[in-house]
């Protein structure tokens, strides 16, 4: 029986290297414009960030799809403790990180109604585009943005999901101890045995 099994776990545990997994994070760390973030609105001014991912492109279109994926912040006071308080937007992937990619991060007054809505353009209060080199680690990227008379400081970095190893976030190792393997794993994904074992899977 087991000798039939074991094809199909190896198979299986090939499918498991070729898979990729990962995050995009960013942190807005201040927003401000010139003409006022929600212009002339007397009531609480609301605001709300999207983040849009795409393949490097020489010019870049702002518009969908966003290739590599996109997400919105929550709605948040466009005071400056809302926004250095402001949760990180998270993208989430599943294919290799490439290193080059277009990011596009924009500015929105709240004020729709529907809550979250970019469908309106004069709620469009700012937006940077443009094209980024990041290779995959825990230490956060730091930026500055000067346009459309605002100014944006943002932070961004790229991990791997748990599991998920290199600077693609493509290469699998999950650490085991037990009748099908056992090892640890080391930064790149590489299985390392433990004492005694030896093998592919450190099953011998």
């Amino acid at each position: 029986m087991a000798r039939f099994f074991l094809p199909f776990l190896l198979m299986f545990l090939c499918v498991q290297t070729t898979l990729s997994s990962g995050v995009f994070e960013l942190k807005i760390s201040s927003f401000s414009s010139s003409r006022g973030v929600c212009g002339f609105q007397t009531r609480d001014c609301q605001i709300f960030f999207r983040v849009c991912l795409k393949h490097s492109q020489d010019v870049i279109n702002p518009e969908p799809p966003c290739t590599y994926g996109t997400a919105l912040t929550d709605i948040f006071g466009a005071d400056s403790k809302s926004i250095s308080s402001s949760a990180p937007i998270r993208v989430p992937f599943h294919f290799k990180w490439p290193g080059t990619f277009s990011l596009i991060i924009e500015a929105w007054n709240a004020e729709s109604s529907i809550i979250g809505s970019t469908d309106n353009q004069n709620n469009l209060i700012s937006r940077l585009a443009t094209r980024r080199r990041l290779t995959v680690g825990e230490e956060w990227s730091q930026d500055v943005d000067f346009s459309n008379k605002s100014e944006l400081r943002y932070s961004y970095h790229v991990i791997c999901d748990e599991h998920y190893h290199g600077v693609e976030c493509s290469a699998y190792c999950r650490p085991r101890n037990d009748t099908f393997g056992h090892y640890t794993c080391d930064e790149p994904g590489d299985r390392v045995c433990l004492e005694g074992w030896t093998g592919v899977y450190c099953d011998v």
